[in-house]
């Protein structure tokens, strides 16, 4: 937790780089600090959790499910998608904050209700549509595919390739916004310097998946944490979805710490 609050923290400093010398509000600064202090504080607490606990896992994940169902359903609706919801002002993704948790519980303990968790979070995300998201679930469940071939698994891989092909099947019209997508395309238009540094603080979200992949033990589930944040940025190079921590938006901040906490020993 130590190593990905660090790598956490240091994408954060990258990203405000880059916000301030581009003239970015100072507020975009202060809200992804704020958020990278809850991302911490929220992780130190869910690290109290045994993360092979089957009734947690199970609920955590059905209930994560159900949050992007029901996001699809009453969340905030802009050009045809409904990915969003509002607190206090700040417009929050669920599925970004909730879902690499879900990944990660899943892949500690994969037993079959957790599986069918992952199918409604699926269904939520086909319904939203949200195709960055979808994509990223069937991302790390084929790289948890290649560690464990069980029937949980495959079962919601499927689930996964399912949901992402219904996100395929309508355009994605959601206009992009300055700071939050196109980051990298935005970052080197401004300045070669500021270009480095966005891609020094995503190389850093992948950070501690590297270096968890050299243990013995589980390193499946470091290869999930990894193909989940590298599936994360790649949509967010090719589309028009959030950059995760080097732009504005507390979301990915949240679930990159959230997400992190589930990790084994003392990562």
């Amino acid at each position: 937790m130590v190593i990905a609050g660090l790598c956490a923290a240091t994408s954060v400093v990258f990203g405000a780089i880059y916000m301030m010398a581009a003239g970015a509000p100072h507020t975009y600064v202060v809200v992804n600090v704020a958020a990278l202090v809850v991302g911490v504080a929220s992780a130190l607490l869910l690290r109290r959790v045994r993360a092979r606990d089957h009734g947690i896992a199970e609920a955590s994940t059905i209930a994560i499910g159900l949050v992007l169902v029901a996001t699809a359903v009453f969340g905030v609706h802009i050009d045809g998608a409904s990915r969003w919801v509002r607190v206090a002002g700040i417009s929050l993704q669920p599925s970004l904050i909730l879902l690499p948790s879900a990944i990660l519980f899943f892949v500690r303990n994969r037993g079959w209700l957790s599986s069918i968790g992952l199918g409604i979070a699926a269904s939520g995300l086909a319904m939203q549509p949200d195709r960055a998201i979808a994509g990223t679930l069937a991302a790390g469940l084929a790289a948890l595919c290649l560690y464990r071939r069980e029937l949980p698994v495959m079962v919601g891989l499927a689930a996964a390739i399912v949901g992402f092909a219904s996100t395929m099947e309508t355009d994605d019209v959601v206009a992009p916004v300055a700071f939050v997508e196109q980051v990298v395309q935005s970052a080197f238009a401004f300045h070669a310097l500021t270009g480095v540094a966005v891609i020094a603080g995503l190389a850093t979200i992948l950070a501690p998946a590297a270096a968890g992949l050299r243990r013995r033990h589980e390193p499946e589930v470091f290869a999930v944490f990894g193909a989940t944040w590298l599936a994360v940025i790649a949509f967010a190079i090719v589309g028009n979805y959030p950059t995760p921590l080097v732009g504005y938006g507390s979301s990915a901040i949240l679930g990159y710490c959230l997400s992190a906490a589930i990790l084994p020993g003392s990562s």
